[in-house]
């Protein structure tokens, strides 16, 4: 797996580096920064602060000297070249993350004192549209990631070694070289015993400084102890017992709506609604069959008149009576709505 990585080149106040991506949004332990210093931090300990886009979360790394190809091949360390990999907190919002490099003198207790240099610059956090609603992976992509875990699980666990080692080196106290100049907190060790700088000196010889003052503390040194050899490690202790769970966080967003569910069981009818209104009249269907002949009616009245008539009903509703001879027949219609004729 090839390694991002950007080289950082600080020379005192000033910073030039050969690419300004960070990453994406999300990311963690992804690309490296590359630090190389020059002589100007030289002799002070020096640490890193990441702040996030929006200028907040800020989290702060003590850098130690890495152990390069060089050394493994029985070089020496370079004092002012340190490898550090971005964190996740400056990775969580998309824009441009900080990062401040300081050189500081230790105060009390190894805590960071007085800050001597100090210098910022920014990295560009590209969005991550997945970043809010993470998708679960498919079993092919599941078996894909455990083989790639798997692959890289020596390179990590030597990493991870590497980095203890270097910790605990960094943590060894260094021999007394009378040509440097040593600040607050550093520690060295002289004819088998280790001493601790309390005040910046150089060419002051622990043992002497301590010895001319009749005790165990001199003007710039003080003596810890005899250095003994290391013993061998205990073992391990009882695991505590487990500890208060935490208040829950906020809700996450909404993710995605997800694919449709199967269709459920048909639940029981409910009660038939009210009518509603006639809707408007279709247009007429096709004739039907004929139906059945109609049982036959009762006879009809034959009257002989004068002459023939006839009626008909006209457009407008009339009803008219059209006949023969001189003489009008004697029809008319009652109050009942009847046609009537006098006989």
């Amino acid at each position: 797996m090839a390694v991002r990585e950007i080289n950082v080149i600080v020379a005192g106040e000033f910073v030039r580096k050969d690419s300004k991506n960070a990453g994406v949004q999300g990311e963690g332990n992804v690309t490296t920064l590359r630090l190389t210093l020059d002589k100007t931090w030289e002799g002070y300990a020096k640490r890193i602060i990441w702040r996030d886009a929006a200028g907040e979360n800020p989290v702060a790394v003590i850098l130690y000297t890495p152990v390069t190809k060089a050394v493994e091949a029985g070089g020496t360390p370079d004092p002012l070249t340190f490898e550090t990999p971005i964190p996740s907190e400056p990775m969580a919002v998309p824009g441009w993350c900080s990062f401040t490099l300081e050189g500081y003198e230790p105060g009390a207790e190894g805590t960071p004192g007085r800050v001597a240099y100090s210098v910022t610059d920014r990295l560009e956090v590209r969005p991550n549209d997945g970043f809010y609603s993470p998708a679960e992976p498919t079993a092919g992509q599941a078996l894909q990631l455990q083989a790639e875990i798997e692959g890289i699980m020596p390179q990590v666990t030597e990493l991870v070694g590497g980095a203890v080692r270097d910790l605990e080196a960094a943590r060894v106290w260094e021999p007394w070289d009378g040509d440097k100049t040593y600040v607050r907190e550093n520690k060295v060790s002289r004819r088998g015993s280790s001493y601790l700088c309390v005040a910046p000196c150089q060419g002051v010889d622990p043992v002497l400084d301590v010895a001319e003052s009749g005790g165990e503390r001199g003007n710039f040194w003080i003596k810890i102890a005899a250095k003994g050899e290391q013993g061998d490690q205990g073992a391990a202790g009882p695991q505590g017992a487990a500890g208060q769970r935490g208040i829950q966080g906020e809700q996450g967003p909404q993710g995605e709506l997800g694919p449709e569910g199967k269709q459920g069981q048909r639940g029981l009818q409910g009660p038939a609604g009210a009518p509603g209104p006639a809707g408007p009249r279709g247009p007429q269907g096709e004739a039907g069959p004929q139906g059945p002949q109609g049982e036959r009616g009762i006879n009809g009245v034959a009257v002989s008149t004068a002459g023939m008539v006839a009626f008909n009903v006209d457009a407008a509703g009339h009803l008219l009576c059209a006949y023969t001879g001189e003489e009008q027949p004697n029809y008319y219609i009652n109050g009942s709505g009847h046609l009537c004729l006098d006989i």
